[in-house]
Protein backbone atom coordinates (compact mmCIF):
# COMPACT_ATOMS: atom_id res chain seq x y z
CA UNK A 1 0.00 0.00 0.00
CA UNK A 2 1.68 3.36 -1.41
CA UNK A 3 1.22 5.83 1.96
CA UNK A 4 3.44 8.50 0.01
CA UNK A 5 0.09 10.88 -0.67
CA UNK A 6 -0.90 10.66 2.86
CA UNK A 7 2.62 11.48 4.63
CA UNK A 8 2.51 14.18 2.10
CA UNK A 9 -0.84 15.48 3.18
CA UNK A 10 0.18 14.91 7.09
CA UNK A 11 3.44 17.19 6.41
CA UNK A 12 1.60 20.21 6.12
CA UNK A 13 -1.48 19.70 8.37
CA UNK A 14 1.73 19.56 11.12
CA UNK A 15 3.07 22.64 10.14
CA UNK A 16 -0.59 24.79 9.91
CA UNK A 17 -1.08 23.25 13.86
CA UNK A 18 2.26 24.71 14.84
CA UNK A 19 1.47 27.85 13.47
CA UNK A 20 -1.70 28.01 15.42
CA UNK A 21 -0.18 27.30 18.55
CA UNK A 22 2.77 29.65 17.81
CA UNK A 23 0.09 32.27 17.36
CA UNK A 24 -2.05 31.05 20.60
CA UNK A 25 1.30 31.44 22.57
CA UNK A 26 2.09 34.83 21.35
CA UNK A 27 -1.59 35.84 22.10
CA UNK A 28 -1.29 34.13 25.58
CA UNK A 29 1.57 36.35 26.28
CA UNK A 30 0.49 39.76 24.70
CA UNK A 31 -2.58 39.31 27.33
CA UNK A 32 -0.75 38.95 30.50
CA UNK A 33 1.46 42.31 29.65
CA UNK A 34 -1.74 44.29 29.08
CA UNK A 35 -3.05 42.53 32.12
CA UNK A 36 0.48 43.24 34.09
CA UNK A 37 -0.03 46.93 32.80
CA UNK A 38 -3.76 47.72 33.85
CA UNK A 39 -2.88 46.22 37.20
CA UNK A 40 0.03 48.95 37.81
CA UNK A 41 -2.00 51.77 36.43
CA UNK A 42 -4.94 50.54 38.88
CA UNK A 43 -2.04 50.92 41.37
CA UNK A 44 -1.28 54.06 40.54
CA UNK A 45 -4.47 55.84 40.51
CA UNK A 46 -5.59 54.47 43.76
CA UNK A 47 -2.52 55.51 45.07
CA UNK A 48 -1.81 59.22 43.58
CA UNK A 49 -5.32 60.44 43.92
CA UNK A 50 -5.47 60.54 47.49
CA UNK A 51 -2.09 62.32 47.50
CA UNK A 52 -3.65 64.67 44.78
CA UNK A 53 -6.60 65.47 47.23
CA UNK A 54 -4.42 66.09 50.00
CA UNK A 55 -1.89 68.23 48.19
CA UNK A 56 -5.05 70.71 46.96
CA UNK A 57 -6.21 70.75 50.43
CA UNK A 58 -3.06 71.99 52.06
CA UNK A 59 -2.72 74.57 49.26
CA UNK A 60 -6.24 75.56 50.06
CA UNK A 61 -5.69 76.76 53.68
CA UNK A 62 -2.37 79.05 52.75
CA UNK A 63 -3.96 81.86 52.08
CA UNK A 64 -5.51 81.85 55.99
CA UNK A 65 -1.89 80.77 57.32
CA UNK A 66 -0.96 83.95 55.17
CA UNK A 67 -3.43 85.87 56.58
CA UNK A 68 -2.31 84.73 60.33
CA UNK A 69 1.44 85.69 59.31
CA UNK A 70 0.39 89.45 58.07
CA UNK A 71 -2.08 89.72 60.97
CA UNK A 72 0.92 89.68 63.49
CA UNK A 73 2.47 92.53 61.33
CA UNK A 74 -0.29 94.90 62.54
CA UNK A 75 -0.97 96.76 65.73
CA UNK A 76 -4.32 97.89 65.99
CA UNK A 77 -6.10 100.33 68.25
CA UNK A 78 -9.49 100.27 69.07
CA UNK A 79 -12.16 102.71 70.69
CA UNK A 80 -14.96 102.06 73.54
CA UNK A 81 -17.11 99.97 70.87
CA UNK A 82 -14.57 98.27 69.45
CA UNK A 83 -13.88 99.44 66.13
CA UNK A 84 -10.61 100.16 64.87
CA UNK A 85 -9.26 103.30 65.07
CA UNK A 86 -5.55 102.40 63.59
CA UNK A 87 -3.49 99.70 62.40
CA UNK A 88 -0.34 100.39 62.22
CA UNK A 89 2.08 98.08 59.77
CA UNK A 90 5.42 96.57 60.05
CA UNK A 91 8.21 98.37 57.14
CA UNK A 92 8.12 96.44 54.31
CA UNK A 93 11.73 95.86 54.91
CA UNK A 94 10.88 93.69 57.76
CA UNK A 95 8.14 92.01 56.19
CA UNK A 96 10.32 90.51 53.84
CA UNK A 97 12.11 87.45 54.48
CA UNK A 98 15.80 88.32 55.16
CA UNK A 99 18.32 86.95 52.42
CA UNK A 100 21.08 84.64 53.08
CA UNK A 101 24.00 86.28 54.72
CA UNK A 102 22.01 89.26 55.37
CA UNK A 103 22.08 90.58 59.17
CA UNK A 104 18.97 90.76 61.13
CA UNK A 105 18.26 94.42 61.58
CA UNK A 106 16.24 94.63 64.64
CA UNK A 107 17.48 98.32 65.84
CA UNK A 108 17.24 101.78 63.88
CA UNK A 109 20.91 101.78 63.74
CA UNK A 110 21.51 99.38 61.63
CA UNK A 111 18.70 100.48 58.67
CA UNK A 112 18.56 104.23 57.20
CA UNK A 113 21.69 106.58 57.30
CA UNK A 114 20.59 110.36 57.60
CA UNK A 115 23.57 112.32 56.67
CA UNK A 116 23.81 113.41 53.15
CA UNK A 117 26.76 113.60 50.80
CA UNK A 118 26.57 116.45 48.64
CA UNK A 119 28.99 117.46 45.51
CA UNK A 120 28.52 120.01 42.63
CA UNK A 121 26.50 118.89 39.29
CA UNK A 122 28.25 120.56 36.81
CA UNK A 123 31.85 122.29 36.08
CA UNK A 124 29.81 126.07 36.83
CA UNK A 125 29.16 124.78 39.99
CA UNK A 126 32.32 123.18 40.91
CA UNK A 127 33.57 126.63 40.67
CA UNK A 128 31.70 127.58 43.38
CA UNK A 129 30.49 124.15 46.14
CA UNK A 130 32.76 122.07 47.07
CA UNK A 131 31.60 118.25 48.51
CA UNK A 132 30.28 118.23 51.71
CA UNK A 133 28.29 116.30 54.49
CA UNK A 134 25.51 117.46 56.17
CA UNK A 135 23.25 116.28 58.36
CA UNK A 136 20.22 117.23 60.87
CA UNK A 137 17.53 115.86 62.62
CA UNK A 138 13.71 115.81 62.04
CA UNK A 139 12.51 118.65 65.09
CA UNK A 140 15.61 119.99 65.01
CA UNK A 141 14.55 122.69 62.63
CA UNK A 142 15.44 120.60 59.14
CA UNK A 143 13.14 122.39 57.14
CA UNK A 144 14.78 125.84 57.79
CA UNK A 145 18.33 124.19 57.33
CA UNK A 146 17.41 123.05 53.73
CA UNK A 147 15.71 125.65 52.58
CA UNK A 148 18.99 128.04 53.71
CA UNK A 149 21.12 125.51 52.01
CA UNK A 150 18.67 125.46 48.67
CA UNK A 151 19.36 129.37 48.57
CA UNK A 152 23.24 128.89 48.96
CA UNK A 153 23.20 126.54 46.25
CA UNK A 154 20.66 127.23 44.17
CA UNK A 155 20.83 131.25 44.08
CA UNK A 156 17.20 131.38 44.71
CA UNK A 157 14.86 131.29 47.93
CA UNK A 158 12.49 128.17 48.18
CA UNK A 159 9.24 130.14 48.24
CA UNK A 160 9.94 131.44 44.92
CA UNK A 161 9.40 128.21 43.65
CA UNK A 162 6.26 127.98 44.44
CA UNK A 163 6.81 123.88 44.83
CA UNK A 164 4.90 121.87 46.61
CA UNK A 165 5.73 118.09 47.15
CA UNK A 166 6.11 115.37 47.52
CA UNK A 167 8.91 114.47 47.27
CA UNK A 168 10.01 117.23 49.74
CA UNK A 169 12.46 119.71 50.04
CA UNK A 170 14.19 117.07 52.63
CA UNK A 171 15.27 114.94 50.16
CA UNK A 172 18.04 115.99 48.25
CA UNK A 173 18.43 113.31 45.63
CA UNK A 174 15.02 115.36 44.19
CA UNK A 175 16.28 116.64 40.69
CA UNK A 176 13.29 118.15 40.11
CA UNK A 177 14.29 121.19 43.06
CA UNK A 178 18.24 120.20 43.84
CA UNK A 179 19.70 120.63 40.18
CA UNK A 180 23.41 122.22 41.09
CA UNK A 181 24.20 119.50 43.25
CA UNK A 182 24.29 115.48 43.02
CA UNK A 183 23.45 114.36 47.02
CA UNK A 184 23.40 110.92 48.33
CA UNK A 185 22.51 109.58 51.68
CA UNK A 186 25.92 108.79 53.16
CA UNK A 187 27.03 105.27 53.71
CA UNK A 188 30.61 105.43 53.11
CA UNK A 189 32.46 107.46 55.87
CA UNK A 190 36.10 106.47 54.77
CA UNK A 191 36.59 109.88 53.17
CA UNK A 192 34.33 111.85 56.03
CA UNK A 193 37.65 113.64 57.09
CA UNK A 194 38.83 114.64 53.72
CA UNK A 195 35.42 117.28 53.54
CA UNK A 196 33.89 119.67 55.34
CA UNK A 197 31.10 118.87 57.45
CA UNK A 198 28.00 120.31 58.74
CA UNK A 199 25.24 119.06 61.76
CA UNK A 200 22.60 120.80 63.01
CA UNK A 201 21.15 119.96 66.58
CA UNK A 202 18.94 120.86 68.92
CA UNK A 203 18.33 120.80 72.68
CA UNK A 204 16.92 117.39 73.65
CA UNK A 205 14.03 118.07 75.78
CA UNK A 206 12.87 120.53 73.45
CA UNK A 207 12.82 118.40 71.06
CA UNK A 208 11.55 115.46 72.89
CA UNK A 209 8.41 117.55 73.53
CA UNK A 210 7.97 119.27 70.56
CA UNK A 211 7.84 115.62 69.02
CA UNK A 212 5.08 114.93 70.98
CA UNK A 213 3.17 117.91 70.78
CA UNK A 214 3.93 117.59 66.87
CA UNK A 215 3.03 114.07 66.38
CA UNK A 216 1.60 112.43 69.49
CA UNK A 217 -0.92 115.37 71.55
CA UNK A 218 -4.29 115.37 72.55
CA UNK A 219 -4.64 118.54 72.26
CA UNK A 220 -6.49 120.74 69.67
CA UNK A 221 -9.99 119.26 67.98
CA UNK A 222 -8.34 118.21 65.04
CA UNK A 223 -6.63 115.07 64.00
CA UNK A 224 -2.73 114.94 62.65
CA UNK A 225 -2.30 112.94 59.81
CA UNK A 226 0.28 110.86 61.58
CA UNK A 227 -1.60 109.80 64.84
CA UNK A 228 -2.99 106.78 63.45
CA UNK A 229 0.56 105.56 62.32
CA UNK A 230 3.20 106.84 64.92
CA UNK A 231 0.85 106.43 68.09
CA UNK A 232 0.13 102.39 67.52
CA UNK A 233 4.11 101.97 66.68
CA UNK A 234 5.39 103.38 69.70
CA UNK A 235 2.69 101.30 72.03
CA UNK A 236 4.24 98.53 70.18
CA UNK A 237 7.57 99.12 70.61
CA UNK A 238 6.57 99.96 74.17
CA UNK A 239 5.76 96.08 74.47
CA UNK A 240 4.02 94.86 77.86
CA UNK A 241 3.38 98.49 79.38
CA UNK A 242 0.25 99.22 80.90
CA UNK A 243 -0.53 102.03 78.63
CA UNK A 244 -3.23 102.24 76.27
CA UNK A 245 -3.68 105.25 73.69
CA UNK A 246 -6.93 107.55 73.89
CA UNK A 247 -9.76 107.25 71.55
CA UNK A 248 -12.26 110.21 72.52
CA UNK A 249 -11.21 112.24 69.74
CA UNK A 250 -11.81 109.32 67.21
CA UNK A 251 -7.98 109.50 66.91
CA UNK A 252 -5.57 107.48 69.13
CA UNK A 253 -3.32 110.10 70.63
CA UNK A 254 -0.94 110.37 74.54
CA UNK A 255 -1.10 112.94 77.14
CA UNK A 256 3.01 114.22 78.01
CA UNK A 257 3.40 111.98 81.18
CA UNK A 258 2.00 108.43 79.20
CA UNK A 259 4.11 109.38 76.29
CA UNK A 260 7.42 110.29 78.09
CA UNK A 261 6.24 106.96 79.98
CA UNK A 262 6.20 104.97 76.67
CA UNK A 263 9.78 106.49 75.87
CA UNK A 264 11.34 105.45 79.12
CA UNK A 265 10.02 102.21 79.06
CA UNK A 266 11.41 101.73 75.32
CA UNK A 267 14.64 103.37 76.62
CA UNK A 268 14.92 100.88 79.79
CA UNK A 269 14.36 97.65 76.78
CA UNK A 270 17.52 99.28 74.51
CA UNK A 271 14.51 99.46 71.92
CA UNK A 272 15.40 103.61 71.56
CA UNK A 273 17.38 102.88 68.24
CA UNK A 274 14.28 101.37 66.53
CA UNK A 275 12.35 104.67 67.07
CA UNK A 276 10.82 106.17 64.39
CA UNK A 277 12.88 109.74 63.51
CA UNK A 278 11.22 112.29 65.32
CA UNK A 279 11.42 110.52 68.34
CA UNK A 280 15.39 109.27 67.66
CA UNK A 281 17.97 109.79 69.60
CA UNK A 282 20.45 112.44 68.40
CA UNK A 283 23.57 110.50 69.18
CA UNK A 284 22.28 106.80 66.81
CA UNK A 285 21.32 109.62 64.21
CA UNK A 286 23.95 111.88 62.60
CA UNK A 287 26.42 110.52 64.98
CA UNK A 288 26.10 107.05 64.55
CA UNK A 289 29.54 106.84 62.64
CA UNK A 290 31.45 110.08 63.59
CA UNK A 291 31.12 111.95 66.52
CA UNK A 292 30.56 115.49 66.96
CA UNK A 293 34.16 116.10 67.79
CA UNK A 294 34.78 115.06 63.82
CA UNK A 295 32.76 117.24 62.56
CA UNK A 296 33.60 120.41 60.64
CA UNK A 297 30.65 122.39 62.24
CA UNK A 298 27.84 121.11 64.73
CA UNK A 299 25.47 124.09 66.03
CA UNK A 300 21.54 124.71 66.41
CA UNK A 301 19.40 126.67 64.72
CA UNK A 302 19.34 129.22 66.81
CA UNK A 303 22.96 130.04 66.67
CA UNK A 304 23.35 133.44 65.17
CA UNK A 305 26.09 132.55 62.56
CA UNK A 306 24.17 128.72 61.40
CA UNK A 307 23.72 130.30 58.09
CA UNK A 308 26.86 131.43 57.84
CA UNK A 309 28.74 128.34 59.32
CA UNK A 310 26.26 126.37 56.85
CA UNK A 311 27.84 128.26 53.96
CA UNK A 312 31.22 128.26 54.26
CA UNK A 313 30.75 124.31 54.72
CA UNK A 314 29.29 124.12 51.15
CA UNK A 315 30.75 126.94 49.35
CA UNK A 316 34.71 127.73 48.58
CA UNK A 317 34.38 131.13 49.45
CA UNK A 318 31.93 132.44 52.34
CA UNK A 319 32.24 135.79 54.02
CA UNK A 320 32.06 135.25 57.74
CA UNK A 321 32.34 138.90 58.87
CA UNK A 322 28.75 139.37 58.81
CA UNK A 323 26.91 137.57 62.62
CA UNK A 324 23.89 139.39 62.60
CA UNK A 325 20.95 139.12 60.04
CA UNK A 326 22.80 137.54 57.13
CA UNK A 327 23.85 134.76 59.42
CA UNK A 328 20.87 134.22 61.06
CA UNK A 329 19.39 130.71 60.00
CA UNK A 330 15.58 131.48 59.84
CA UNK A 331 14.04 129.75 62.42
CA UNK A 332 10.84 127.73 61.86
CA UNK A 333 7.78 126.49 63.51
CA UNK A 334 8.03 125.01 67.06
CA UNK A 335 7.35 125.64 70.55
CA UNK A 336 9.83 125.75 73.19
CA UNK A 337 9.79 123.68 76.60
CA UNK A 338 9.03 126.02 78.78
CA UNK A 339 5.73 127.19 77.42
CA UNK A 340 4.19 123.65 78.41
CA UNK A 341 3.45 122.41 82.16
CA UNK A 342 5.66 119.67 82.75
CA UNK A 343 5.40 117.92 86.51
CA UNK A 344 8.18 116.61 88.35
CA UNK A 345 7.75 112.76 87.57
CA UNK A 346 8.11 114.62 83.93
CA UNK A 347 11.24 116.20 84.45
CA UNK A 348 12.43 112.81 85.92
CA UNK A 349 11.33 111.00 82.70
CA UNK A 350 12.85 113.80 80.81
CA UNK A 351 16.61 113.17 82.43
CA UNK A 352 16.73 109.53 82.14
CA UNK A 353 15.31 109.69 78.51
CA UNK A 354 17.99 112.45 77.19
CA UNK A 355 21.06 111.83 79.40
CA UNK A 356 23.24 110.22 76.44
CA UNK A 357 21.79 113.41 74.31
CA UNK A 358 23.32 115.77 76.56
CA UNK A 359 26.03 113.90 77.68
CA UNK A 360 27.25 113.69 73.89
CA UNK A 361 26.21 117.18 72.59
CA UNK A 362 26.03 119.28 76.01
CA UNK A 363 29.13 121.55 74.72
CA UNK A 364 27.37 122.62 71.20
CA UNK A 365 24.17 123.52 73.02
CA UNK A 366 23.41 127.20 72.97
CA UNK A 367 23.25 128.32 76.52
Amino acid sequence: MDTTPLEQHRGPLSKSKMRQTSTNQCCGSTSTIIKVVLAISTFVVLFTVPLLHRMVALDSQMPSARDQELNHQFVTVKDDTGGILAAAAAPEDEQRPKRKGEETKTNREATDEVAWEIIPATDATRARLKPATLCTCAKCGSTSMWEELFAIVQGRSFKSMNYTGPPWIHKLSNKKLWTNIHAEKKTDWSNFKNQDSFALIRDPKERIVSAWKSKVTCDGNQEISEHKHIVPKLLELAGSSNITAQTGKGWPCLDLSDYLAVLSHIHAQGQEGSLEEHFLPQHLGCFKNAPPSLWTVVTTVSDPTARCSLKSVVTKSANMSNTHDDCQMVKGHGRKIESINITREDEVMLETITRKEYGLLGQYLNV
